[in-house]
């Protein structure tokens, strides 16, 4: 667990936007152990990012597939935008790599006490006190920002994504291998160098 003075000094060297300028598997893979942190006010929440998907603009299931629109605007915004969409009343949180291509962020290990949900997008959402206005937020520059991590994670596995009825068979699921924050068992896994 992190403490809150090691979170606030970190908090002023996020990642460059310049980093995530990657096509959506890329992006959703270096987006492991990567620290996402909301500041409110003096509080500091935060996880380790442990489990993305990838969606990219040829994607069936991506919410860009069909080009620009006012509920997708932010996957073509500027490299490391937060774009959070809600399904089924669920929020879920997204970062921008490439103009219309984006991560989710599945889960992360949280970085503190208190933060005991955190598998699954709408539970790191909550914990995390992402709301859906602050869809396009800059994760450089805003209260939410991405943080380097420690170290990058040993081994990454992939598989099948989750919940959805397009190109579900692709491989774009990705996870720190063995971690138990990791929302649900990986289909069709494969262990890939991380």
């Amino acid at each position: 667990m992190a403490r809150p003075a090691s979170l606030r000094a970190a908090f002023a060297h996020p990642f460059p936007a310049r980093d995530w300028v990657l096509p959506a598997p890329e992006l959703a893979r270096k987006l492991l152990g990567a620290r996402l942190v909301h500041r409110i006010g003096r509080e500091f929440r935060g996880v380790r990012i442990v489990e993305t998907e990838a969606y990219g603009r040829g994607d069936p299931a991506s919410h860009a597939f069909l080009g620009p629109s006012v509920r997708n605007r932010s996957m073509f915004g500027p490299p490391g935008t937060l774009y959070v969409f809600a399904i089924h009343q669920v929020l879920c949180a997204n970062v921008v790599g490439r103009s219309g291509e984006a991560a989710l962020i599945r889960a992360g290990e949280p970085l503190m006490p208190g933060l005991s949900s955190t598998s699954g997008p709408g539970r790191l959402c909550r914990a995390l006190a992402i709301q859906r206005g602050m869809d396009g937020w800059n994760l450089e520059e805003s209260e939410i920002r991405l943080l380097p991590g420690p170290a990058p994670p040993p081994s990454i596995d992939a598989g099948r994504r989750v919940g959805i009825t397009s190109a579900r068979e692709r491989p774009l699921r990705f996870a720190v291998s063995s971690n138990r924050w990791v929302s649900r068992p990986l289909r069709g896994l494969r262990r890939l160098d991380a």
